[in-house]
């Protein structure tokens, strides 16, 4: 899969541009189209609309995809098996190195259990509509956009024109697709619009690192 990165550029870089080419790509802090943290949500400040470019309003994006099941499986040098997951769902076009590396390393739960993860669709659904939910919830898309929003990023990540990095895989949606961290100790620390400070979560994955 393709990891996507916004190029880098040094302070020396920067600095070594004309002044005029410096202002011409900075975004300033205060355009009405960057909401500042925890203003949009309950501050009257209106949804961004989004367009619809890849996905078919009438058709999942995960049935505009053939499909196929196949073994996962990795060896060491000598040749000895050290993961193998049998009859997993993943796109045809993926190849099997994809198919390795998103198995062995992103699939959620223990090898042989009821919660393990069997399909690229219910990785790609559990982050995807998670990340979704959450634009929806913070006011950033009206409940109609945040649905096409949701079909444009899993589209994208089936089609493997993106990908996230690996904490995003590890643990986005863990808690708000399957109840994981439920019942556990406090997680992590997060900025809370409502009070403007930070704050212990109560439970794990429902804050998860990214």
């Amino acid at each position: 899969m393709i990891d996507v990165r916004d190029q880098v550029v040094s302070s020396a870089e920067n600095a070594a541009k004309p002044a005029s080419a410096r202002r011409r790509g900075r975004i300033s802090s205060t355009s009405s189209r960057r909401p500042r943290l925890g203003t949009r949500r309950g501050k009257g400040l209106k949804p961004w609309p989004v367009e619809r470019v890849f996905s078919d309003p009438k058709v999942s994006p995960f049935d505009q995809v053939e499909w196929e099941r196949r073994d996962a499986e990795i060896t060491d040098d000598t040749g000895k098996v050290i993961f193998r997951q049998e009859g997993v769902e993943v796109p045809k076009s993926w190849s099997q190195l994809a198919t390795k590396v998103v198995v062995s390393k992103y699939f959620y739960g223990e090898l042989n259990t009821p919660e393990r993860e069997t399909s690229v669709r219910q990785l790609i659904h559990r982050v995807c509509r998670t990340i979704a939910d959450w634009g929806v919830k913070d006011g950033y898309f009206s409940k109609k956009d945040g649905e096409v929003f949701y079909d444009e990023l899993v589209w994208l990540c089936l089609n493997q024109y993106g990908a996230f990095n690996s904490p995003v895989w590890f643990n986005v949606g863990l808690y708000h697709q399957y109840g994981v961290g439920n019942e556990s100790a406090q997680g992590n620390w997060h900025y809370n619009p409502a009070t403007g400070e930070a704050e212990r979560a109560p439970t794990q994955y429902e804050y998860p690192q990214c």
